[in-house]
């Protein structure tokens, strides 16, 4: 009987171990890319987001609420739209909005993820999205441009 309880609790043990384990996430935007690149099909040699896009999620549609890139990013990245962020110009903040809005790398900070953000995400640097801020005046702590 010990042995069949010893087997039991050991599966039960490592059924939870398994299931308490996150996920990696990389979340990519880049303004203007398009589907111009090899996983969408097209000769443009990219084998290292290929190999990405192959081993993860491929989206291959995509609607954004505003034709500007920094509104629709606010957009995507807060869950509300853009009439509720304020955000519909590239000259309003929306942390001047919101202050209090959850972002979502914001939501993976709190749930025990490191975020990092390198760009023009925000279009300023959003301490309270980040784990480490690596935008700062249009540059990264590497002095490489973004």
């Amino acid at each position: 009987m010990n042995r069949l309880h010893f087997a039991f609790f050991s599966c039960l043990f490592g059924c939870s171990v398994a299931s308490a384990e996150k996920p990696n996430v990389l979340f990519i935007a880049i303004d203007d890319l398009r589907p111009e690149i090899g996983c969408y099909g097209k000769p443009v040699k990219s084998p290292h987001i290929d190999k990405l896009a192959g081993e993860g999620t491929l989206f291959e549609r995509a609607y954004v609420q505003v034709a500007l890139c920094m509104p629709s990013r606010v957009s995507m990245l807060t869950g509300r739209r853009p009439d509720t962020t304020g955000v519909v110009n590239f000259q309003v903040r929306f942390r001047d909005v919101l202050p209090d809005v959850v972002t979502l790398p914001q939501h993976f900070k709190k749930h025990g993820y490191h975020a990092a953000g390198l760009g023009k995400i925000f279009h300023n640097d959003d301490k309270a999205s980040w784990s480490e801020p690596l935008f700062k005046s249009g540059r990264v702590e590497d002095d490489y441009h973004t």
